[in-house]
């Protein structure tokens, strides 16, 4: 049976795949109703005053934050939001569906996981590929469960115990992407500062450099180390994550900081992301030679 088309905010089609994340859900849902007002050539506000006599809650403010993920739409909604776009029925029924799934609770989402920090895991449940660039820590996907409760209680001095063990359970729960039949691709460069920190005393720290060694065998994995010898380089602004995602029209780009979480998504900025990450290859080590690295300070802590 043919996949149904959805149509995507820069006018291609997108074939909607079954069995993801209702975080996903919500972002092809609203890139698919972007792309069927621009199709209908309508503004927020011309589409806002053909809602309005549907339901007196129907306003601009509604519309656009819809189309920007802050508000998971009801299905009758998105019925009245295809019957304005003018979309056809089978495409609309697709669209209904989709609200409904976008509705759904992923268990990231009832979770201690922090909300700014949900989006990135249920996106992460979706992705077929992840590249990320780290400065300090190690990856959430790639910590052990005596790292991660370390690290929590190092940033977080204050969180209480009981949360802290549910904190590093649904860390570990994350890292289930790496083990699914259909695993997650996971490409990794890590600076040579997040290998010389030690996190959690002697013990700990040993057992998470070898969790690392063991993930270098693994086929969906890489890893590569950017040594100190390669100087200045352009990841040295912060760490950052590249997501590529079913049926979105661009990968999405994910910086993590005090401030927040930013989520980049325009081409120009992912765009600069990938060659980043690329720069950032070509100066860190080899595979082969990142594991050789791994394995003599390994050896420290013998």
């Amino acid at each position: 049976m043919a996949a149904t088309l959805l149509a995507r905010r820069d006018g291609t089609e997108a074939a909607l795949e079954r069995g993801v994340s209702p975080t996903l859900r919500l972002w092809q849902l609203a890139e698919s109703l972007r792309g069927y007002r621009d199709r209908a050539e309508l503004t927020i506000e011309q589409a806002a005053g053909q809602l309005k006599p549907r339901s007196p809650r129907w306003s601009r403010s509604k519309v656009q934050r819809i189309e920007t993920r802050s508000y998971a739409p009801q299905p009758a909604e998105v019925e009245h939001l295809a019957t304005v776009y003018d979309v056809p029925a089978e495409e609309a029924a697709v669209l209904v569906q989709m609200a409904r799934e976008a509705r759904q609770k992923g268990w990231w989402q009832t979770s201690p996981i922090p909300k700014p920090a949900q989006t990135l895991v249920g996106l992460e449940q979706a992705a077929t590929t992840v590249r990320q660039f780290e400065l300090a820590l190690v990856p959430g996907l790639l910590q052990t469960s005596d790292y991660a409760r370390a690290l929590v209680a190092a940033i977080e001095s204050t969180t209480p115990p009981e949360v802290l063990e549910n904190v590093v359970a649904a860390r570990m729960t994350r890292q289930q992407v790496l083990i699914r039949p259909d695993p997650l691709e996971f490409q990794v460069i890590l600076s040579e500062a997040v290998l010389r920190c030690p996190v959690g005393g002697r013990r700990v720290w040993r057992g998470q450099l070898e969790r690392l060694a063991e993930t270098t065998g693994e086929s969906n994995l890489t890893i590569q180390v950017l040594p100190f010898t390669a100087g200045p380089h352009p990841g040295m602004e912060g760490a950052f994550t590249i997501l590529t995602l079913p049926d979105l029209a661009s990968d999405v780009a994910y910086l993590e900081g005090p401030p927040g979480s930013i989520y980049l998504e325009s081409q120009d900025d992912v765009r600069r992301c990938t060659m980043r990450f690329a720069v950032l290859s070509s100066l860190a080590l080899s595979p082969a030679d990142s594991v050789e690295l791994l394995s003599s300070i390994l050896a420290e802590y013998q």
